[in-house]
């Protein structure tokens, strides 16, 4: 019983890793957000898009630094800042403010298709749709070219 013990554990582990990676999207709420493409290459890991949100704007309250930001849906049906803090709350996602633009780790690197990166780089307006969970974490699901 005991030589079983150890990697039953193991696979619990890692069921429960694959569970609340997909718990994301089975209770989150999912977003549109409006992105703009950058260029980059990863030799490792092989093509990827960086993404920067416009729309992703903060107000003159919050601090340079680490925030915390919760989405709400606009008119237009695109993700905006509904709430923003220097504090953590909860449902918050976390990300950094610098110069004008929110980051958030999680939605500025996309990985695409060996080969597909140079469409996505000559794009001008990229759609990014990404859920949000009630905790607070993130998950890029699609992206695509906007017309």
């Amino acid at each position: 019983m005991k030589r079983y013990l150890m990697p039953v554990l193991q696979t619990c582990a890692v069921g429960l890793l694959v569970v609340s990676f997909f718990a994301t999207s089975w209770f989150g709420t999912s977003y549109r957000f409006r992105a703009e493409p950058f260029d980059p290459f990863d030799p490792v890991y092989g093509e990827y898009v960086m993404l920067q949100y416009p729309d992703l704007k903060p107000d003159a309250t919050v601090q340079n630094g680490r925030v915390y930001v919760s989405f709400k849906t606009d008119a237009s049906g695109y993700a905006q800042i509904d709430r923003i803090s220097n504090e953590r709350f909860f449902g918050s996602v976390a990300g950094d403010y610098y110069d004008q633009y929110v980051s958030i780790p999680q939605l500025t690197q996309y990985y695409v298709e060996q080969g597909s990166g140079k469409q996505y780089e000559k794009a001008k307006a990229l759609e990014v749709r990404a859920d949000v969970s009630p905790w607070g974490t993130i998950r890029t699901t699609d992206l695509k070219i906007s017309e």
